[in-house]
């Protein structure tokens, strides 16, 4: 539904979506604002502590990952973006993952991976959950792999 917003020649505010148009009394509209700013540039608490749980949930999965077995991390290395790699990389607790990722791509995957590594050492929070999130099912199944492995 497309929303419009305009002053009309009397001063009025008005609104349209859709078929109906409201006309706004300035007290509306300025609360509309606050609302607007609040949620634009203020991010709450609550959402602050979601996201560095996040993070923290996100960081010991990466972790993780420099324990799976070297086909697994070439198999995976192979799945995902340079961006989601390096973040995974990124989000490891030590160099144990990267020196594991290092090993298992080839001279020209590994060159890149490096440039890239290199480019990309700030990696906002946001970015990282919306990077981890696209993986984590290749992050279960790397699991599940590695179980199967480890129980034969």
């Amino acid at each position: 539904m497309d929303i419009k917003a305009w002053r009309d020649e009397s001063g009025q505010f008005q609104l349209e979506m859709g078929p109906v148009i409201f006309s706004l009394p300035e007290e509306a509209i300025e609360g509309i604002r606050q609302v607007i700013d609040q949620r634009l540039h203020h991010s709450s608490e609550l959402d602050e502590a979601g996201g560095r749980r996040k993070i923290k949930a996100y960081r010991v999965l990466a972790s993780k990952m420099a324990n799976v077995d070297d086909r697994i991390v070439q198999k995976f290395s192979a799945q995902v973006s340079p961006e989601q790699l390096v973040t995974i990389v990124r989000l490891a607790e030590d160099d144990a993952l990267y020196e594991k990722v290092l090993r298992n791509l080839s001279k020209q995957n590994r060159r890149q991976f490096e440039e890239d590594y290199q480019a990309m050492d700030k990696i906002s929070e946001h970015h990282a959950c919306l990077h981890m999130e696209q993986v984590i099912t290749l992050i279960r199944r790397a699991a599940e792999e590695q179980k199967a492995l480890n129980q034969q």
